[in-house]
């Protein structure tokens, strides 16, 4: 039997899964957990989700796959995992506060995050810096018209975890993603909508900076 079909987002976080046992936190459907013990990312899961609705979706798709190497939880964030638990953590599909919020109390033990976060991203990135967190990847990829950021951070340890303004407002290795002029691209035809707002809109501020940058280095 075939693993289960991922989107060019969800494959972007599999692939990024280094581990032994996984955490993947708002599972929902449970694909990211179920791909990552198929194809031998890790060799145990634990998937975690608030919505017990959602976790009876996962728990369906794993039993499709006799997996026993899955556990459920429901709860919020990383609350239901405890210390020393889990060496790598996956939460996805919400907020860049959202996600720090669940950091602010982040079990021992967890050694890698895979985090993609719908707004915020910067933030989010402020605050693995402080955290002494080391953002080792951070790309995007565009699934359905949409771009999402994928940010892999490790602890820091020995490691500078500050960001230069280019990686804070745009993340690591960009210039050779595939996607990577499509998304400034993207980012282009707004500035220019938000153009008029530019001293107003939060947004329009941000993009009107991130300009600032690329050009700087043109």
């Amino acid at each position: 039997m075939n693993a289960p079909k991922l989107d060019k987002r969800l494959r972007a976080v599999v692939d990024s899964i280094q581990g032994i046992v996984l955490a993947d936190i708002g599972c929902d459907h449970g694909k990211v957990a179920v791909c990552a013990l198929l194809e031998g990312k890790v060799r145990k899961a634990i998937a975690c989700d608030i919505s017990s609705k959602s976790l009876d979706k996962a728990v369906e798709l794993a039993k499709t796959y006799g997996l026993d190497n899955i556990d459920f939880r429901c709860g919020d964030g990383l609350k239901p995992i405890l210390d020393n638990e889990v060496d790598c953590a996956v939460i996805a599909g919400m907020g860049g506060k959202e996600i720090m919020a669940i950091l602010s109390d982040i079990p021992k033990g967890i050694k890698r995050l895979i985090l993609v976060a719908h707004k915020n991203t910067i933030e989010l990135r402020e605050f693995l810096a402080s955290k002494g967190l080391y953002i080792d990847k951070d790309f995007v990829v565009q699934e359905s018209g949409k771009f999402y950021n994928i940010i892999s951070a490790i602890e820091g340890f020995e490691k500078d975890c500050r960001l230069s303004e280019k990686e804070l407002y745009l993340g690591k290795n960009r210039d050779r993603d595939p996607d990577y002029s499509l998304y400034i691209e993207k980012l282009r035809q707004k500035k220019n909508k938000l153009e008029e707002f530019a001293d107003k809109s939060r947004e329009a501020k941000i993009l009107k900076k991130i300009f600032e940058i690329i050009d700087e280095r043109q």
